[in-house]
């Protein structure tokens, strides 16, 4: 099968976050087909190949098999799993995010594996990364005890050379008023107009976060709200914010929540609310295999030092630019976490991922293709 076809069956197979089953397992066979030693599935549903290599190098060529739900339907102009080529692009849902990357390794396998080299290749496609970014890769280094060298993402960089990102954080704020009938509001606390003054106190912090010559802003940003209980003639005396959070470089866990911490104390003291928290969001995300990834919601910010990246960056003469991804990925642990240097090369555009009518160059699939055959044999320890 060539980078086309590939792509063309990863996209027309559905992987939502914990239901990648029928793409593991499609992936699982179309690696072993094409001539790595090793193809195994692990026990978080992760689909793992290796080409060994001659010497001590490693390298680790990375990616993500689940996508985003499509969204509408009607801002498709065609069915979102259909894996059309139009226009010299493969059409559909993940085809930049990033089952195109996906094909692009796959289809370097034969190349990569017919010629000896130092560098032994783990080739790593991974599940729940649209979730909890950096967590299926750990429990993949974590139990192969496997230490690459080097780490290649293969999200989307429209062939250009990815070197870092922000960090994401989701912050907990909760809030505890007095319940009382919505008729006689003055005899309760209303949790929900507490936290809409919070958002305006918050709104107030923007201007101060950090910023970053390369990373850019810190932001700050409201995504969801509940509050109990709902739908009576009651006020609610409860009420939770959840926060999306950009981070920048050297930004820890206390430098985030403490002022959104001294915004609820003062509410404490000012006798607005009865009580209230602070909390980096911990979730639990169920595999298709039915095991657990637990995932505490902060994840650093990276920058790989342009000394690292321009050795990457020789083996690929078409790649004129470096960029920094607005988006987070799993090199929020392999480089944050685990120190690993780390790049992304990947054929897409990377402003189409997520969006409706998603579509990836076929010429930036063979392009990509040929960049990692490349990185492989140019790439020693």
């Amino acid at each position: 099968m060539n980078v086309t076809t590939i792509t063309q069956e990863l996209v027309r197979t559905p992987s939502l976050s914990g239901e990648e089953r029928e793409v593991a397992q499609k992936v699982r066979d179309m690696v072993q087909d094409a001539g790595v030693d090793s193809a195994s599935i692990d026990a978080y549903g992760n689909v793992l190949a290796l080409i060994k290599g001659s010497g001590d190098g490693c390298l680790l060529l990375e990616g993500h098999m689940d996508h985003v739900p499509p969204g509408t339907p009607r801002l498709w102009e065609h069915p979102p799993y259909c894996g059309k080529v139009i226009d010299a692009n493969v059409y559909g849902r993940g085809s930049v995010d990033m089952k195109g990357g996906i094909a692009s390794m796959i289809s370097s396998i034969p190349d990569i594996a017919r010629k000896e080299r130092p560098v032994t290749v783990l080739l790593a496609f991974v599940v729940h990364e649209e979730t909890v970014e950096g967590a299926a890769v750990h429990k993949v280094l974590e139990e192969l005890n496997f230490c690459p060298d080097l780490v290649v993402l293969g999200e989307p960089t429209g062939l250009d050379l990815a070197v870092g990102h922000r960090g994401r954080s989701l912050i907990r704020m909760e809030l505890w008023g007095r319940t009382a009938h919505a008729s006689m509001p003055h005899r309760g606390i209303n949790a929900l107009e507490r936290a809409a003054e919070c958002l305006q106190k918050i709104e107030s912090l923007k201007p101060l976060l950090p910023n970053h010559p390369q990373l850019r802003k810190a932001t700050i940003t409201p995504i969801s709200v509940e509050c109990s209980p709902r739908g009576l003639p009651q006020l609610p005396d409860y009420c939770e914010l959840i926060f999306d959070r950009r981070l920048v470089l050297n930004e820890k866990e206390s430098d985030i929540t403490a002022p959104l911490q001294k915004i609820i104390t003062e509410m404490i003291d000012s006798l607005k609310i009865r009580d209230g928290a602070v909390s980096i969001l911990e979730e639990t995300r169920t595999c298709w295999t039915g095991n657990v990834l637990e995932v505490k919601d902060f994840f650093p910010a990276w920058i790989t030092p342009e000394k690292h990246s321009i050795e990457v960056k020789k083996a690929l003469p078409d790649t004129t630019r470096t960029l920094i991804w607005d988006f987070s990925t799993d090199g929020v642990y392999t480089s944050s976490v685990a120190g690993i240097l780390t790049v992304g090369f990947g054929p897409g555009d990377w402003r189409m991922a997520h969006q409706p009518n998603e579509a990836v160059p076929i010429k930036q699939l063979e392009k990509a293709r040929e960049g990692y055959v490349r990185i492989a044999e140019s790439y020693s320890h």
